[in-house]
């Protein structure tokens, strides 16, 4: 199947884009000059220590909520095995 078959040339808007790109100048199609640059944020200095404390920061928080996990996990089955019933909590 071919689609220019089922399509028939737009000439209005071929006429228009190719008057719009005429009047339009190179710097208008080119992209704008930002300021900053990803690649300069992450090559700075600091990047590398930042990096670091937020790498550290995420293995200590992860690691803490294991342990919290497994020692309430514990105490629970620990009650339920010594045949004493767990504190009921209060509101």
């Amino acid at each position: 199947m071919n689609p220019r078959t089922h399509r028939r040339p737009n000439k209005t808007f071929q006429a228009l884009a190719a008057s719009v790109l005429a009047w339009a100048g190179p710097a208008h199609c080119a992209p704008p000059a930002s300021a900053w640059s990803w690649s300069e944020v992450w090559s700075d200095p600091g990047m590398d220590t930042l990096l670091f404390a937020l790498t550290a920061l995420f293995w200590l928080v992860t690691h803490v909520w294991a342990l919290v996990v497994v020692w309430a996990e514990a105490r629970a089955t620990r009650s339920a095995a010594a045949g004493t019933a767990a504190k009921k909590e209060t509101p």
